[in-house]
């Protein structure tokens, strides 16, 4: 049986069915740019299955499955609404732990920092050294605009295995202070991170990659299938691969990353990386455009250019290699 088929008659996935999970989890996860799960360094077999079972897992991982049924007509719809709905629960995750890093950084500069008090409740909240302990009655909305005047200071970074910092920590101070100020009262730590993310970029991963061939997802045949399909995709993206330069190889795998950052990774000015990366863009574009199985190709292409990435950082900085 089919896995669509599978569902229908025995109302949960079967073989089949996880066989295509695994595929489906493992291709959006790499096609899109999204990070392996906490203790994993790729998305190989453990990854995958990590990942495969929590799109499963409770009552919403049963509603995921529903609705992907429910709405599928036939095999082939099955296969792309799973698609998206393995994509939308990828980028979940990724805010989750996007925000879950910022607030973890907030705790801690409120418990090192002498300018502030904790307030002891379930949630704790915060407030400023000796200022009032009721609970703020300010909106985020409000409390995020008052940072609009407040400096930030944003430290070089050269680092492609490492997040760079969102912000040195007297900026964090100096936002966090006005925060707690026009609040007038406490804050839980994660009030107060959702604040500052008006003025921080706290969004580390991709949640789309920016080609187009790759805005909607297919299954590529270098992951599994015909010999002649894997090796036509491979020699594509080796041969585009040679012909990138240094410092457009590590803009391959970091396309989502903010202006700021990718000038440090390259060692160029912001005005030149936007300038770089968006001439990347349109070339990769351009190769792509006829290619039979573009998916496959910009997926690889993306693998060879993170493992170069690795090899080179293990022992090298950034190039100032433009080609």
């Amino acid at each position: 049986m089919t896995p669509r088929e599978e569902l229908i008659a025995e109302r949960r996935i079967g073989p089949a069915g996880a066989a295509l999970l695994y595929k489906t989890v493992r291709l959006v996860a790499i096609g899109n740019g999204f990070p392996p799960p906490e203790g994993s360094t790729r998305w190989d077999v453990s990854a995958v299955t990590e990942v495969a079972h929590d799109f499963l897992q409770g009552e919403r991982g049963s509603k995921r499955l529903l609705d992907v049924t429910l709405r599928s007509t036939d095999d082939a719809s099955f296969a792309r609404l799973l698609e998206t709905a393995v994509l939308n629960f990828l980028r979940d995750l990724a805010r989750g732990t996007d925000m879950g890093k910022l607030i973890v950084r907030v705790k801690e500069i409120l418990r090192d920092e002498e300018d502030f008090e904790v307030v002891p409740g379930s949630p704790e909240r915060w407030t400023l050294a000796g200022g009032p302990r009721a609970i703020s009655g300010a909106s985020i909305s409000d409390l995020a605009s008052a940072t609009a005047g407040v400096e930030v200071t944003v430290p070089k970074w050269t680092s492609a295995r490492r997040d760079a910092p969102l912000a040195d920590r007297a900026s964090f101070v100096r936002l966090m202070t006005k925060v707690l100020s026009t609040a007038a009262g406490s804050l839980a730590a994660t009030d107060l991170a959702h604040a500052l993310t008006a003025r921080l970029d706290h969004r580390r991963t991709a949640y789309t990659v920016e080609l187009d061939i790759q805005e909607q997802v297919s299954e590529p045949g270098w992951l599994e299938g015909d010999p002649a399909t894997q090796t036509e995709a491979q020699l594509r993206a080796i041969e585009i691969f040679n012909a990138l330069s240094d410092r457009e190889r590590i803009i391959v795998p970091t396309l989502d990353t903010n202006v700021r950052d990718l000038a440090n990774l390259i060692n160029a000015g912001k005005t030149q990386a936007a300038h770089l990366r968006q001439r990347l863009l349109n070339r990769l574009r351009a190769e792509l455009a006829d290619d039979d199985q573009p998916d496959s190709t910009a997926t690889i292409l993306y693998e060879l250019c993170e493992r170069w990435i690795e090899r080179r950082t293990a022992g090298e900085g950034a190039t100032s290699d433009d080609k």
